[in-house]
């Protein structure tokens, strides 16, 4: 093989491996909150859905346990019967319970990049430590992580600036359809998510995702100072 192609490889190989690092910690962020019944029990609690939908709060708690379930592949259906208004009626009607099928996709598509993500991490460091060394690889890892910093920061900006077009187009990317659009008079599932709590997820997500980076920088710094201590005492 020669040099050009090498060095070629070399390169690609880095790239792919700086492309994955920022996919490998939105998609693990993302899959930890999305099955986080302490997420949705909180938002539950700060916006006072329990006063606002007449469902009890361990009615509410069962709701974040079958979401849960449901988007973790344990459930079949999100539906379940709840007391409205001293009445036993199921919670969701059928164009909610149809929002929900997509919004299982989503997360499911999520597990899948979290997955192949983490191979391909795996694949390029190998690769890239044996072909060009550690500090390398630590190179990679750090440029990765300035990336998704980078990136995250972009969206925190947009965010403060206009939440709700951010939020409107990561609906229209995501979905096919109009059945998000739902109705606060009647549709429990909007009641029991009103925008705050998605502001307040995004927020935490972001957050989470911004100090993941700033770990991982830190982490392969210490590594590469450890690395060049230990070559200069040798």
């Amino acid at each position: 093989m020669n040099s050009t192609l090498l060095k070629l490889i070399s390169s690609l190989v880095f790239i792919i491996l700086i492309v994955a690092i920022p996919i490998l910690i939105v998609a693990t962020t993302v899959q930890v909150y999305s099955h986080s019944e302490a997420l949705y029990t909180a938002g539950f609690e700060k916006y006072n859905i329990s006063q606002r939908t007449s469902i009890s709060d361990i009615q509410l708690r069962q709701v974040a346990k079958q979401m849960v379930d449901y988007f973790s592949g344990k459930g079949q259906t999100p539906q379940l019967t709840v007391n409205k208004h001293g009445e036993p009626l199921p919670l969701y009607n059928e164009k909610e319970l149809i929002h929900m099928e997509d919004v299982r996709n989503i997360v499911q598509l999520f597990t899948i990049l979290q997955i192949v993500s983490i191979l391909i991490f795996i694949g390029m460091a190998i690769l890239i430590y044996v072909m060009n060394g550690l500090e390398k690889l630590l190179m990679g890892i750090q440029i990765g992580a300035i990336v998704t910093g980078v990136l995250t920061g972009v969206l925190i900006i947009w965010s403060l600036i206009d939440f709700n077009s951010l939020f409107l187009l990561f609906h229209y990317i995501s979905f096919t359809n109009n059945l998000w659009v739902l109705d606060p008079a009647k549709d429990y599932l909007i009641m029991m998510f009103p925008e705050g709590f998605f502001n307040d997820a995004a927020i935490l997500i972001v957050s989470s995702i911004l100090i993941e980076a700033a770990i991982i920088w830190v982490a392969a710094y210490l590594i590469k100072m450890v690395s060049i201590r230990k070559a200069s005492a040798d």
